[in-house]
């Protein structure tokens, strides 16, 4: 068993692999996170500090510390780079992927494990954040590690868990805030009221487990809030009690906000969702072992739990119910394991629905493909072409593909095949989705670009660089200096005219608008790049001191 268990981590390390790493350092910096974590990372190298966290020069309380602390460990292995800031994502991802790995074979057996971690890995959502240099890859790593703590630490009136699970949500505390601690407990708490164990929470070592959580997750805080002189707490009411009680940023969005985002972000697993959750329901109440039954209710608990508390939540983004996701794919992978032994018998639609489901996915990826990549005209408001896409709409084959091999296995009623052919094809679908139309995209992305073209990265001369109405944070990494925010065109003005060399980046409409004609200082644009956030040119303009 335990050479199975190392067969299982190859190919769970294999399928990581091949839908993370390739090109996986190619893209610029993705605006706004990206850009904001990495050179927040950087100026706290720079400045020598582990404590406070600075962006464009400024106390950044959007995060706490823990990404940081990662991507610093990564630049001082490998380079600062796109590379080393979004590695740590791939090597949580994958430490994500092998504990749930571990979780669903300790509840349902190796086979369920297995079909788990791939299920997991090759969900475009957790495929997504497992690319990003964000704090969610650390999240969702820290977050299900508490839930395996709990889970096997509690197992046959075990009482480990106190303490381990305390302190790995000690460290989600530190990786986005009191998300951290406050949902692993109600998935504890609400797990043991409907088992009716409420009176093992009754017990001294919980205060114990709340003093070593403390340990591990209140000094960092502490020490920024005193090094800040308060100005940090600001993280609590602006990061945490704003955003849940309005919506920040205009994220918005209706109560089946998160449904929705489920089957949009779950895919290609999304065609069994309500399998998985049917039939997992059907194990919380009538599994014929008590540990299957327990295992059924601990990831509907783990599963809801997120899914409500987000739901009510004023602000809404699909990344919020990512730690969820390690529950539903180990309910998708019982759900499958079950059908493919002929152990559950869904009514007859469901199977050739999910393979037709396939089928539409394949086909409104390349589709959107051919669209965005200006093959197929439509002229929609606002809406960006990327020639570049249109050759990658074969994408969209492979789960066409996928859903025929599915429909011949399923008519000769060799389900393990089929479920094999699903895997396969989930493997293959999103591992060329997330490889290379992004490298597409990257081309239109103004920042690394405008930085490189117009020379402004001049670490041994003293230099100003500002911006109006251009807010795109990956200007100040590639930069490597403070970018000054100019309000309006009468201080953009001023900015040009003094006498040290000056950079501004402005969108062309704002310029030809609002300075064109009415800069008395001699100036030039030194660089010019079409921008896919902003949909336009942007300029740099810069003074005449900035001649060489």
């Amino acid at each position: 068993m335990r050479s199975l268990r190392w067969v299982h981590y190859a190919v769970l390390l294999a399928v990581m692999a091949f839908v993370t790493l390739p090109n996986l350092g190619t893209p610029s910096f993705w605006d706004v996170d990206e850009g904001v974590n990495a050179e927040c990372t950087r100026e706290m190298m720079e400045i020598g500090t582990w404590v406070v966290p600075t962006f464009n020069g400024e106390l950044r309380t959007a995060k706490p510390v823990m990404l940081y602390w990662i991507q610093r460990i990564a630049f001082l292995a490998f380079g600062i780079s796109e590379w080393s800031a979004r590695f740590p994502a791939f090597l949580l991802g994958l430490g994500s992927v092998l504990i749930t790995y571990e979780l669903a074979r300790r509840m349902y057996g190796a086979s369920t494990g297995i079909l788990a971690g791939v299920v997991l890995a090759t969900a475009i959502e957790f495929c997504k954040l497992s690319h990003a240099a964000t704090p969610d890859a650390p999240f969702i790593f820290f977050t299900t590690l508490t839930m395996f703590l709990f889970w096997i630490g509690h197992e046959n009136g075990g009482r480990s868990w106190f303490f381990t699970a305390s302190a790995a949500s000690g460290l989600a505390m530190l990786t986005k805030g009191p998300a951290g601690l406050a949902l692993p407990a109600l998935i504890v708490l609400v797990y043991f009221a409907w088992n009716r164990e409420l009176k093992r929470l009754w017990d001294f070592r919980l205060v114990r487990g709340l003093l070593l959580w403390a340990l591990v997750a209140v000094p960092w805080y502490g020490l920024v809030i005193a090094e800040t002189r308060g100005a940090y707490l600001a993280f609590f009411k602006d990061e945490n009690a704003s955003r849940f009680l309005s919506p920040m940023e205009g994220h918005r969005g209706p109560v089946v906000y998160y449904i929705g985002a489920l089957f949009a972000f779950f895919a290609p697993w999304c065609v069994f969702l309500i399998g998985a959750i049917w039939y997992g329901v059907k194990d919380a109440r009538n599994a014929e072992e008590s540990n299957e039954r327990r295992a059924g209710r601990f990831l509907l608990c783990w599963f809801t739990a997120y899914l409500v508390v987000f739901t009510i939540a004023a602000t809404k983004l699909p990344n919020y119910i990512a730690p969820l996701y390690p529950a539903i794919a180990i309910l998708t992978a019982r759900f499958l394991v079950q059908w493919a032994c002929h152990r559950v018998q869904p009514v007859r639609w469901v199977m050739p629905l999910a393979i037709a489901s396939l089928a539409l996915i394949g086909v409104v990826v390349a589709v959107g493909l051919l669209i965005v990549g200006g093959e197929i005209p439509l002229d929609l408001k606002g809406m960006r072409i990327v020639p570049g896409l249109a050759k990658w709409s074969f994408i969209g084959v492979i789960p066409i593909v996928g859903a025929i091999a599915m429909a011949v296995y399923l008519l000769k009623n060799r389900r393990e095949s089929a479920t094999v052919a699903f895997a396969v094809t989930a493997v293959l679908f999103v591992g060329f989705l997330a490889a290379f139309p992004a490298v597409e995209v990257d081309q239109l992305k103004a920042p690394k670009l405008l930085v490189t073209d117009a020379g402004v990265k001049q670490p041994d001369r003293e230099i100003r660089i500002a911006s109006l109405d251009y807010t795109q944070p990956s200007v100040t990494f590639y930069a490597e200096r403070k970018v000054e925010r100019m309000l309006d065109a009468t201080a953009a003005r001023v900015f040009l005219a003094m006498p040290l060399p000056a950079y501004l980046f402005v969108p062309e409409p704002v310029w030809l608008a609002q300075l064109a004609g009415t800069v008395a200082t001699p100036h030039r644009i030194v660089a010019r790049r079409y921008d896919f956030y902003r949909n336009c040119d942007v300029l740099v303009v810069a003074n005449d001191g900035a001649r060489p």
